[in-house]
């Protein structure tokens, strides 16, 4: 049975109401009760109840903030520059703003973001960020008037509503901090959870004003940071620090030792990118800065966000020669496979695979490179090498290449011996020409070859590019993001970015000098070839089909029995169809086309200046 899980945040709320704080076990047994289903089910699902008076206490209990902070008040003294914009932050007071969240009424404030631009803001004269805290209480105007710096504002909750007035008088000192924190405390400790635990097992805490937050915790000796206090001389910068290596470390699931290697790194490649010389903090310690980079995947992780922030190649080499500068072996291969990867992104692809061999000559293990290799290997046509330098990754059958080759993997000749003379006719022995390597003809190898290409859009130019042609793909259809990410690997979208948009020429002109010759001549064919529409004229099931080119009104029998199957005669589609020696292919995928879009894009397709996206919406749903 599937989950509301609105209802139940919903339920779950109104038991907390009526009970208190609760744990997992007695929440789930009053939601079991009321026919929410089985108990130990419900305390797996409680975790992910989400509602803006939903919380959990430090002791594991589930509270609704909501009651919990019925009659609570908390005060903040006001600065001149508070009085002047009828504004107040919400540093101080922000416990008693949590049920603004859930959108009571209030007394007509407004809640918004410290944003310097922020128009309201600025009308208020307050854009210069005049005041520190994250968010600001705005007042109707005038709401202050006659209000001296120092005097005190109170915020509390009475019948779910939250209110202001002003304090006159002397102001209690509030509860004991000292007191409420426990001897083996781990600091620091985040102030609202304090706040809220206090509220649930007090009910006198905060019931009447006493004064302001900030003064409560210097009084008691503690000192604030942001949402968090510790006892006074807690270094804060340091456990910011960490706090920010964490998040990093969780954000791209590596461990906390690599995140200062990574972001010391990425700093190296922007400080170039920035045109600045290179500063000592990047050197003075030498390579014991980059150590984390010798684990490939840290050292992926680091390339992943020298893509993501779009850094140049020219500055990733240069941090390149840097790391290499050190003379550490360890760090050699990463730095070699910077190099590497900066020169392909820069079109120099012998440099390239120069730097990569550099790169396993020093650490024959070195996954990144290996697998770029192996890219080469696959495009010489040579599978049994690129499945060997795959066999060498951990994990390596796993790479989509893998499959690919082993498809292509060559059969070898168990009746000649390895010096006997090839079958071939070249006269050469068998050892030397044709053992281990491609022996399928140019039929099959035509799939491998626009396999090959394809790889071209994985560079960072065209991974852009197939990011936006995903989105005209989605424009019509499912807009989540399990379609958005099929359409990435979409047949049409990919082939669209081959060749209306140049990747495919671009392949050929880089690593065209790497592929079998009979494979670039065929390449530089395809090249002439445009998309089109076909009629289907025949079909030949478990055979072949003829299609009939609408624009110029040639037919062509394409051999595919998978195809002919699934085919009907009189049908359309928007492909393009290649030659392969005396035969005739579709690359790229097929697109059906119905009849009532026949003429309009038999125009589109005549076009001279046909625009690639708009001829994808339309093979996508879109209309004129």
């Amino acid at each position: 049975m599937s989950t509301d899980f609105d209802a139940l945040a919903d339920a779950a709320l109104d038991v907390l109401h009526r009970h208190g704080p609760l744990t997992d076990d007695d929440l789930a047994a009053h939601l079991a009760d009321a026919g929410f289903g089985d108990v130990d089910e419900l305390v797996d699902t409680i975790v992910d109840l989400d509602h803006p008076y939903l919380d959990l206490l430090p002791d594991g209990r589930n509270v609704a903030v909501d009651t919990m902070l019925e009659g609570r008040v908390f005060t903040h003294r006001l600065s001149a520059a508070e009085i002047a914009a009828d504004a107040v932050g919400v540093d101080e007071i922000a416990p008693a703003l949590i049920p603004a969240s859930g959108d009571p009424e209030h007394d007509g404030f407004e809640i918004v973001g410290n944003d310097p631009e922020d128009e309201l803001l600025a009308e208020r004269g307050l854009s210069d960020g005049e005041l520190p805290d994250f968010e600001i209480v705005l007042l109707p105007p005038g709401s202050l008037a006659g209000w001296s710096a120092g005097d005190v504002v109170a915020f509390g909750v009475t019948e779910g509503r939250v209110r202001w007035h002003r304090v006159d008088g002397e102001l209690a000192a509030g509860p004991d901090l000292a007191a409420l924190v426990a001897s083996d405390a781990e600091f620091p400790i985040v102030l609202e959870d304090l706040i809220l635990n206090l509220a649930a097992d007090d009910p006198a805490a905060f019931a009447e004003p006493v004064v302001p937050l900030n003064e409560w915790i210097t009084a008691a000796g503690f000192e604030r940071w942001r949402d968090v206090i510790a006892p006074g001389g807690f270094d804060f910068a340091e456990y910011s620090r960490d706090r920010r290596f964490a998040a990093y470390a969780d954000e791209l699931e590596l461990d906390r030792e690599s995140v200062p290697d990574v972001l010391t790194f990425v700093a190296l490649v922007e400080s170039f990118e920035d045109g600045v010389e290179l500063d000592a903090r990047f050197v003075d310690y030498g390579a014991a800065l980059y150590q984390g980079l010798s684990d490939p995947y840290v050292a992926s992780v680091a390339m992943g966000e020298i893509l993501r922030r779009e850094l140049a190649p020219s500055s990733l080499a240069q941090a390149a020669e840097v790391l290499l500068s050190f003379g550490s072996r360890r760090i050699a291969a990463p730095a070699h496979w910077f190099a590497g990867r900066a020169a392909e992104f820069d079109g120099r692809i012998q440099d390239a695979e120069r730097r990569y061999e550099q790169a396993v000559a020093v650490d024959t293990e070195f996954a990144p490179a290996l697998v770029t290799l192996a890219r080469y290997a696959s495009d010489r046509g040579d599978a049994v090498r690129g499945l060997t330098l795959l066999d060498r990754v951990e994990g390596g059958d796993e790479e989509p290449l893998y499959e690919v080759l082993q498809f292509f993997r060559p059969v070898d000749r168990p009746d000649l011996g390895r010096n006997d003379r090839c079958w071939c006719g070249s006269g050469r022995k068998y050892k030397v020409c044709h053992l281990g390597k491609a022996d399928h003809p140019l039929t099959e190898r035509a799939a491998w070859l626009y396999q090959k290409a394809a790889m071209q859009t994985d560079l960072p130019e065209w991974s852009a590019l197939l990011f936006v042609l995903a989105d005209v793909r989605t424009a019509h259809g499912d807009t989540g993001d399990a379609a958005f990410y099929e359409a990435l690997t979409d047949p049409l979208v990919t082939d669209t970015a081959l060749f209306e948009f140049g990747a495919f020429a671009q392949f050929v002109e880089q690593r065209g000098y790497l592929l079998p010759e009979d494979e670039l001549d065929l390449a530089r064919k395809w090249l002439t070839v445009k998309r089109s529409l076909f009629e289907i004229e025949q079909v030949q099931p478990g055979e072949s089909v003829t299609v009939r080119d609408l624009r110029t009104g040639e037919s062509y029998e394409i051999r595919d029995r998978s195809a002919s199957r699934r085919v009907r005669t009189g049908a359309l589609l928007c492909t393009r169809v290649v030659p392969v020696e005396d035969t005739w292919q579709i690359v790229g995928g097929a697109e059906p086309v119905a009849e009532s879009q026949r003429s309009a894009l038999l125009e589109l397709l005549d076009d001279p200046d046909l625009d690639p996206g708009v001829l994808l919406d339309r093979l996508s749903g879109g209309s004129d």
